[in-house]
């Protein structure tokens, strides 16, 4: 699947973002763990349409990954950098 998207958009070629797709990307940089019908009562769209939009961002590697943040102090764990 991976290699498909490639050869839908190529590394460098600009990827197209409408204003729904920034508002998407906006609500899940802020909380990746919003359900898609969150995030389509946020956006004003059906689960349908937002669940695609996703998907189809993940294909052409506009969203990378999901990750999560960890408080170091909360679990006794400090920074350490060499």
């Amino acid at each position: 699947m991976q290699k498909d998207a490639q050869k839908e958009h190529p590394a460098g070629a600009a990827f197209l973002l409408d204003e729904k797709d920034r508002a998407i990307l906006r609500l899940l940089q802020a909380n990746a763990k919003m359900t898609v019908r969150e995030i389509a009562t946020n956006v004003h769209l059906s689960t349908t349409p937002v669940h695609e939009r996703i998907k189809r961002m993940e294909e052409a590697g506009v969203i990378l990954q999901y990750a999560t943040l960890v408080n170091h102090a909360r679990i006794k764990k400090g920074l350490m950098a060499m």
